[in-house]
């Protein structure tokens, strides 16, 4: 069932990636149409093959040279470029099978080696199909191929291998910076856990120390009432047997808390700690240090503040002066605590201009355990660099602690693309390809419409009465079949056993006009030379 789903996978992509080619070769298409329509008589001398059916092939191998550039692109590439020196029109073909061979991983010596091919193989396929031809239609047979290398080869290729080596490095990216969260996660974890062991050791701590003494005490009550009896006897063995259960179940919360890892060992609490007076040592041992520190302190004292809630206030103020230590040794430090009614807020700010202690390595996770610590009281806690060069640590902590615990992960995987955000994003690759396509087209137009072209009005001007055909030939090539269809219709009759050749007049030419030059030979001699007008039939 597996291998049937995977098979339908694979035929559904390249059903569409044919259709989606489809879509981008009929819109190659519109725009040569659009664009080269008129102008395809200046074309003809830039033609290696001029039979209709035989374009008509070149145009379905260039095709099926698209069509195949994904499963053999450097095959793709080399048709394309060889039916492009045979028909210029088919130029956006080969622009498209470029673009993607580009846009493969490929090795540097591969990469030079096929585009050098791509551009040698048409060269020698017009430098063979010009052999004897009169060096005016040589020359403009070589800057045509030029143009268009340059425009549908060598150009979409570069695009797609900087557009290729841009996304191979982005994905590189998000491979390193997908790897890089799950490591500070995974440190930011430990870290969190680190901190919750502490506070389970202080819970031991507290808690362990009062609820033995009511253990205690119970059981003396326990011993006390057994003369007595009755109601008080079994009210005290109740207590000394419930809160012997409670020194039980706490001891099995701190385990799976952790209290016992020694790498989470806190200093020793006293009923002194996160005091104003606790806070004021705290401070002047930074001064001890060499620390230019300031204390603002706001509001009643903390000695009768939950104990936890003056431990964290300790931690953060210690915490925040061990950085400015690390990193700002002389700059200037405010310490500024603001007791409320309903909450305690420390802000420890350093100014700028300090010099970092390189051999004191930090690692931000004290920030980490701290901000866990405070959001498990119901707090929060800001840490990041102020606008003059320095840096301020701002926490909040409520007096009443409670857990609340979520929030937003910081470092949360990025949200994976949705189908209709992958459906708009397809379509957006497509309508840039689309106008790449197009854009190309009439860069290959403007270019071509520079070329310098051999100009019939120079061959008339130049020819003589009584020139042989043979010599004629010699330097201005055979009849143009595509003239003498134009001519067809609205030309005068011939002179009688005449043979006649027809010719493009570019420069005469309009958008709505196209002249055509017709040379009648007589026993092998030019005998007459008509210029003719023909109306371009309307679009």
């Amino acid at each position: 069932m597996r291998t049937e789903r995977r098979e339908h996978v694979a035929i559904s992509g390249i059903r569409g990636h044919a259709l989606a080619d489809l879509g981008l070769l009929a819109v190659a298409g519109a725009a040569v149409a659009v664009l080269f329509g008129w102008a395809d008589d200046w074309l003809v001398d830039s033609l290696l093959v001029d039979h209709p059916a035989a374009r008509w092939a070149v145009a379905g191998g260039a095709v099926l040279a698209v069509l195949v550039r994904r499963p053999l692109p450097a095959t793709a590439v080399l048709v394309a470029a060889g039916l492009a020196a045979a028909d210029p029109l088919t130029g956006a073909a080969w622009a498209i099978v470029a673009y993607s061979a580009g846009l493969r991983p490929m090795s540097v010596p591969r990469r030079v080696a096929l585009l050098g091919a791509s551009v040698a193989l048409p060269a020698a396929v017009t430098a063979a199909a010009t052999l004897g031809e009169r060096a005016a239609i040589v020359q403009y047979r070589i800057n045509a191929l030029v143009v268009t290398a340059v425009v549908c080869g060598v150009l979409p290729a570069l695009v797609g291998i900087v557009v290729g080596q841009r996304e191979r490095l982005l994905a590189a990216l998000r491979d390193r910076n997908a790897s890089l969260r799950r490591a500070h996660r995974a440190t930011e974890e430990r870290s969190r856990l680190l901190e919750r062991s502490r506070i389970a050791r202080e819970m031991h701590d507290l808690l362990g120390h009062r609820l033995s003494l009511i253990a205690l005490h119970a059981g003396g009550l326990e011993l006390a009432s057994r003369s007595a009896g009755g109601e008080l006897l079994s009210t005290s063995v109740l207590v000394h047997s419930t809160a012997r259960q409670a020194m039980h179940e706490l001891r099995g919360v701190l385990g799976v808390l952790g209290a016992d890892d020694p790498a989470a060992r806190s200093d020793p609490w006293t009923e002194a700690t996160g005091t104003r007076a606790d806070v004021a040592d705290l401070v002047a041992g930074s001064r001890t240090a060499g620390i230019a520190v300031g204390l603002d302190w706001t509001g009643e004292d903390l000695d009768h503040a939950d104990p936890a809630v003056r431990r964290a206030v300790h931690r953060v103020v210690r915490e925040a002066l061990t950085n400015v230590h690390k990193h700002a040794a002389s700059a200037p430090v405010a310490v500024a605590v603001r007791r409320t009614g309903r909450d305690v807020r420390i802000e420890v700010r350093n100014g700028r201009g300090g010099h970092p202690t390189d051999d004191m390595p930090g690692n931000a996770l004290g920030l980490v355990g701290l901000r866990e610590r405070v959001r498990l009281l119901g707090g929060t806690l800001h840490a990041a660099p102020t606008v003059d060069g320095g840096f301020t640590v701002a926490a909040t902590i409520p007096l009443t602690a409670h857990a609340e615990p979520g929030g937003p992960d910081p470092l949360e995987e990025p949200a994976t693309e949705t189908p209709a955000q992958g459906t708009w994003t397809r379509a957006v690759t497509a309508v840039t390809m689309a106008l790449g396509v197009v854009g190309v087209v009439a860069l290959q137009y403007l270019a071509l419409a520079f070329v310098p072209y051999p100009g019939d009005d120079t061959r008339a001007e130049m020819v003589e009465y009584g020139t042989s055909y043979a010599d004629f030939v010699d330097r201005f090539g055979l009849s143009s079949p595509r003239a003498e269809a134009t001519a067809r219709g609205h030309e005068p009759d011939r002179p009688a056993g005449a043979r006649c050749d027809y010719h493009f007049s570019t420069d005469r030419s309009t958008a709505t006009t196209a002249v055509v030059h017709r040379y009648c030979f007589v026993d092998d001699e030019l005998v007459e030379i008509e210029e003719l007008a023909v109306a371009r039939p309307a679009e």
